[in-house]
C-alpha cells in the first residue's frame, strides 16, 4: 500500500498541497463522507485519494491548460503530448506509451465496426521515458481484403497491407513486395483489358445495347478515379454523355490517354512511396473516405458529428466550407490514442498536387490538443487548410 493510499485508510485526506488546508475526513459533510466510504468500498482506498485530491488549478483561459510540447522541450520529436505518452517524428512515425497502446487495441478491437487495431513497435527514450512505435494494422486479412474491395483496387493489394500478428521480416517482404508492384502495376493490365473490350463492342455490326454503353462507361470512370482521380474524370469524361455507338466512340478515345497519363506518373509515385520505410495501410487521397477505412462509422451520428474530445475509434470533424477558396470542404481524422486532453490520429488530407490516388505515403499521424485553443483540431486544421488554399490557387 502506497503511503497516499494508507492516509486513505486511516480516514485522512490526501497529500497538503500548498495554499490549500488540509481537511480531516471528520469534517467534510455528512453526505459526502458517506459518498466517500461508499467510494472505498467499491472502488478501493486509491479512488478515495484520488477524490480526494485537490483538482489541477490553472489560470483562466483556455490558452493556460496544459499543453504538448515542441521545439526543445519535446526531446527531439516534433510533438511530446501533455502526460508525455506519445511523440510524434514526422509524418510517418508515431510512438506511445506501452500501457496506451495496450488499452488502445483493446478498446478498437472491443468495436466490431472497426476493421483496425494497433501493435507495438521499436522502443524508443522521450527523456526519461521509454515510448514504442505506433502500428496501426488490419486485425486479420478478411479486414483488409474487405478494405481493398471497399477502396476498389486491385484484390492483389490485400497482400501488401499490415495485419495482427505479422512478423518484422514479414512486414518488410510485403513492402517491398509493394514497393515492386508499383514498377508493373496490375492496374495497367485492367486499363489495358478494358480498352480491348470497348474496342471489341465499337467493332461489332450489331448496335450496341445502351446498358452495355452505360456498364462499360462505369467501369471507365471507376478506373479512372481509381488511378488518376476526379479531377482528371471531370475534365476529360464528355458531358452530357452519348449513347450507343458514339458514346463507345468517346470511351475508345479516353482510354488510351488514360492509360498513357498513369503509366507517365508512376516515376513519382515510386518516388512518393519510396520514402515512407514503414509497412503502413494504404489509404485514399480523401479524408473522409481514409476515416472510414479505418475506423468504419462510429456509433451515434457516423463520421460527420464534431466531437470535442473524441474517444478512440472516433474521429475529429470540422465544417470547413467557406473557410478559404481553393481549401478543403471539411476534414475528417481518425482517433487511435487519447493522452489526457491530447489526441493522436491516423489520417489523410485530399491533395490535388499528389502524385498518388491511394497508397502508403498518403497516410500520417498528427496530434491535437483540448478544444477551444490554438494546439486544438479546429486550430491547426484552419491553418492547414489555409496553407493548402494558397497553394492551390490559380495563378493571378
Amino acid at each position: 500500500m502506497h503511503a497516499h493510499e494508507r492516509r486513505a485508510a486511516e480516514g485522512e485526506s490526501a497529500p497538503r498541497t500548498p495554499g490549500r488546508p488540509h481537511t480531516p475526513a471528520s469534517a467534510l459533510p455528512t453526505h459526502r463522507a458517506d459518498a466517500l466510504r461508499t467510494l472505498q468500498r467499491t472502488a478501493g482506498n486509491a479512488a478515495v485519494a484520488r477524490a480526494l485530491s485537490p483538482a489541477p488549478q490553472y489560470a483562466r483561459g483556455p490558452q493556460h491548460l496544459q499543453r504538448y510540447a515542441e521545439g526543445a522541450a519535446a526531446h527531439g520529436f516534433d510533438k511530446v503530448s501533455a502526460h508525455g505518452g506519445i511523440a510524434l517524428r514526422g509524418r510517418h512515425e508515431a510512438y506511445a506509451d506501452a500501457d496506451m497502446i495496450a488499452d488502445a487495441a483493446h478498446r478498437l478491437n472491443a468495436q466490431d465496426q472497426v476493421p483496425i487495431t494497433l501493435e507495438r513497435g521499436a522502443a524508443v527514450q522521450v527523456g526519461e521515458r521509454t515510448l514504442y512505435r505506433v502500428l496501426p494494422v488490419y486485425k486479420d486479412a478478411d479486414r483488409a481484403a474487405a478494405a481493398v474491395r471497399a477502396a476498389g483496387r486491385h484484390p492483389q493489394g490485400a497482400a501488401h497491407e499490415p495485419v495482427a500478428g505479422d512478423t518484422a521480416e514479414q512486414r518488410n517482404d510485403k513492402r517491398a513486395a509493394y514497393l515492386r508492384s508499383l514498377t508493373d502495376p496490375p492496374e495497367v493490365k485492367q486499363l489495358v483489358a478494358l480498352t480491348q473490350r470497348i474496342v471489341t463492342a465499337l467493332r461489332s455490326r450489331a448496335e450496341p445495347r445502351s446498358s452495355t454503353v452505360d456498364g462499360l462507361r462505369s467501369e471507365a470512370m471507376k478506373l479512372a478515379v481509381a488511378t488518376m482521380g476526379g479531377g482528371w474524370v471531370a475534365a476529360r469524361f464528355p458531358y452530357p454523355e452519348r449513347p450507343g455507338r458514339e458514346g463507345l466512340t468517346d470511351l475508345a478515345v479516353i482510354m488510351p490517354s488514360l492509360t498513357s497519363d498513369f503509366l507517365a506518373g508512376l516515376p513519382a509515385v515510386e518516388d512518393q512511396e519510396a520514402t515512407v520505410h514503414e509497412l503502413l495501410i494504404t489509404l485514399p487521397n480523401d479524408c473522409k473516405a481514409a476515416a472510414a477505412q479505418l475506423i468504419g462509422t462510429p456509433p451515434n451520428g457516423g463520421l460527420s458529428v464534431r466531437r470535442d474530445a473524441p474517444a478512440v475509434g472516433e474521429n475529429h470533424f470540422v465544417d470547413l466550407t467557406g473557410a478559404a477558396a481553393d481549401g478543403w470542404a471539411n476534414h475528417f481524422a481518425a482517433v487511435l490514442l487519447r493522452d489526457g486532453p491530447d489526441s493522436l490520429t491516423y489520417e489523410t488530407a485530399a491533395d490535388r498536387t499528389s502524385a498518388l490516388q491511394q497508397g502508403k505515403s498518403l497516410g500520417y499521424f498528427e496530434l491535437y490538443g483540448p478544444a477551444g485553443t490554438d494546439q486544438s483540431f479546429d486550430a491547426i486544421i484552419g491553418g492547414k487548410n489555409r496553407a493548402y488554399a494558397a497553394r492551390s490557387a490559380p495563378p493571378a
